[in-house]
């Protein structure tokens, strides 16, 4: 909220055919979006390579953040993603989507909860995640 202002993040892990295989929230203090978006990033690798998933889409609905990791940027603050070491371990494609599109990990990032990583859906989540589901009815494409 503002900028900088205090930032949250959240990600939510879903399967090929949509189904939650986990989520999470935290707080990174005071910061710029841009910065929320980074550390959204890093966390989710970090939790994909802790879970020894090794194929991994992520979907972003930040344009910068998807251009910067589809090209390994120079412009990345690399310092902060020292995850970056743990892509080579996995099949990594990323990809935007809109934040409309991207409602239940939007959910996650504004929650008012204690932080923290859930093996399956939230509550909060599931109506949006539903939803989801059944607007995009096609077979997500596993990498």
């Amino acid at each position: 909220m503002g900028a900088p202002g205090i930032i949250a993040a959240g990600g939510v892990f879903r399967d090929n055919w949509g189904w939650v295989r986990g989520c999470f929230h935290f707080k990174g203090g005071k910061g710029f979006a841009f910065e929320a978006e980074l550390l959204a990033v890093i966390h989710a690798i970090d939790i994909a390579h802790h879970c020894g998933w090794r194929q991994l889409w992520l979907e972003a609905d930040s344009t910068y953040i998807v251009r910067l990791l589809q090209t390994r940027s120079v412009e990345v603050p690399w310092r902060f993603l020292a995850a970056s070491k743990n892509l080579d371990d996995f099949q990594f494609h990323v990809s935007h989507i809109y934040r409309e599109g991207n409602k239940p990990t939007d959910l996650m990032a504004n929650l008012d909860r204690n932080e923290g990583w859930w093996p399956y859906a939230l509550d909060e989540i599931k109506l949006a995640v539903s939803l989801d589901m059944e607007t995009h009815s096609t077979v997500r494409v596993k990498l």
